[in-house]
């Protein structure tokens, strides 16, 4: 004997919501996911420029502030020098390029010292800097 149901049927709009649900999780994941950018927290204006490194998000972030009270930054903690000579020599393993994020203020020399210690320990060295404006 077939039993009979007397309960509506229900369409195929019920599963829609799941599919709803993932599709705008994956469009909040990608416009918030474009903003994943190099940034170390500390706040530097950078020079402009209209030449363009490909691949340059990865790497150790050197950050040196505008004078007069020039500091250097190395993956967001503050170190001398000598410091960041030590910290970079530490590193074996890791990708051997650094992104320096200098201060459009920044003393010139201090920004270059901190690219010499990069390369006299085989660091490929890139300055980092925001693209020019278009007139």
């Amino acid at each position: 004997m077939k039993l009979l149901s007397h309960l509506p049927q229900s369409g195929p709009s019920l599963y829609i919501a799941p599919l709803l649900n993932t599709v705008l999780l994956l469009v909040i994941f990608f416009l918030l996911g474009s903003s994943f950018i190099v940034q170390s927290g500390v706040s530097v204006v950078l020079p402009q420029s209209g030449s363009l490194v490909p691949n340059a998000e990865q790497g150790h972030l050197i950050t040196v502030t505008a004078a007069p009270e020039s500091r250097i930054y190395f993956d967001g903690r503050e170190v001398t020098l000598s410091g960041l000579r030590v910290l970079m020599e530490a590193d074996k393993q890791g990708l051997r390029r650094a992104i320096v994020q200098g201060d459009q203020m920044a003393p010139y020399g201090r920004v270059m010292e901190v690219s010499s210690v990069a390369l006299s320990l085989g660091y490929e060295v890139m300055h980092a800097t925001t693209p020019e404006l278009e007139p």
